[in-house]
């Protein structure tokens, strides 16, 4: 019995707690909205640094009232009105964090998009106040931002695909079309994933079409890329574009394969650039590559003739070379044996006296004709 006076003591107490927490939590509701209301007449009179650090103080005062997301949002959208962008941005993304369950969300997020955007476009970073560079690293850094605080947000495909921009006006095409990937891949529901798949053809075919190497992969992904597009998207605006974009890669893919194999012909390595020359004729016939390709391969025909340019074995070699050599192989393979105890791999060398040198003849007396085999009269 001596049980209950506690157990009522303790329920007592704790209504009488909860009462205390609720009536503090209304009077910090109270005072906050007090503070508010001073704020909002800050801003009618354009007193704007006023207003921002009186919307700070409610954040800081009373970060759990009703009104701490709003003052939050409102510092925002007065640094934006002053100008500070940057500001701007990190207080919305103060906001998301924080207040996460704010009705502002989507809303702080396409208020940062068009911040991001502003420096994707050419906005410039002020240094003491003067516009000094343009900054598409900022730029970047604030879509990874937005991504990071919102990856599911409406707008988090475009701001994907933005970032793929920025990373490409960079020139990290590498990045670049990573970022467009990743929104095709994690967005596919997305109404912009055409963009994505077209922008990707696109940057390899500016690596491509600007490209010095004899590397022809960049030509060859962008081709594959469009031609999906092509695909995918048949009634997409941007298909006589992608259209005429495989038009020129193929054509600079035809005249990049024709430069590879004039650098061989220089070198006079015929037999490479008779590879390059027949890939000109054969897949690109209808060129007027092709005609030069055919003009120039004949030329080395002659000059050589089809048997120097022929792909396979270079030199012919003799039988005893040939015993020589399976005879190693079969040493070989016997050493990879888990049974073999012999002598290492590097100990298994031909002797120099294993293919005899020819000897040369001397004496112009000791050159006679072979005997002459006899004809037998018997029946064979």
């Amino acid at each position: 019995m001596i049980f209950f006076p506690r157990i009522s003591l303790l329920l007592l107490l704790s209504v009488l707690l909860s009462s205390f927490l609720l009536g503090a939590s209304a009077a910090e509701d109270t005072s906050s909205n007090s503070e508010a209301s001073i704020a909002e007449e800050l801003v009618a009179s354009n007193q704007l640094d006023s207003a921002i650090h009186q919307y700070q103080l409610i954040v800081k005062n009373h970060p759990f009232s009703k009104d701490a997301a709003d003052a939050q949002f409102q510092t925002a959208q007065l640094l934006v009105k002053k100008g500070d962008y940057n500001g701007a941005f990190k207080a919305y993304t103060y906001l998301l964090k924080k207040y996460p369950e704010t009705p502002h969300f989507e809303e702080a997020v396409a208020e940062q998009i068009k911040i991001a955007n502003s420096y994707l476009q050419g906005r410039k970073i002020k240094i003491f106040g003067i516009p000094a560079f343009t900054a598409l690293e900022r730029a970047q850094e604030m879509y990874e931002t937005v991504l990071a605080n919102a990856p599911y947000s409406k707008y988090a495909a475009l701001t994907q695909f933005n970032l793929g921009l920025a990373l490409e006006r960079q020139g990290k095409t590498t990045e670049a079309i990573a970022a467009y990937q990743k929104l095709i891949d994690k967005y596919p529901t997305s109404n912009i994933c055409d963009h994505a798949l077209y922008q990707i053809g696109y940057v390899y075919m500016s690596l491509g079409m600007q490209g010095h190497s004899q590397d022809l992969s960049a030509l060859k992904e962008g081709e594959n890329n469009f031609e999906d597009f092509l695909i995918q998207y048949p009634n997409n605006e941007k298909l006589l574009q992608a259209r005429d974009n495989i038009d020129a890669m193929v054509v600079r893919e035809c005249t990049d394969t024709l430069r590879i194999a004039r650098f061989y012909d220089f070198s006079k390595d015929y037999k490479s650039s008779a590879i390059y020359y027949n890939e000109v004729i054969r897949k690109y016939p209808q060129t007027p590559n092709a005609l030069i390709a055919k003009a120039r391969l004949a030329e080395i025909k002659n000059e050589v003739g089809e048997d120097a340019l022929r792909i396979g074995q270079q030199t012919p070699i003799s039988g005893a070379q040939m015993a020589l050599r399976r005879k190693m192989q079969v040493q070989v393979e016997t050493t990879a044996l888990a049974t073999y105890d012999g002598p290492p791999k590097k100990e298994i060398m031909p002797h120099s006296d294993t293919i005899p040198l020819p000897q040369m003849r001397t004496n112009f007396k000791e050159v006679t004709p072979s005997s002459t085999p006899t004809h037998s009269s018997s029946p064979l």
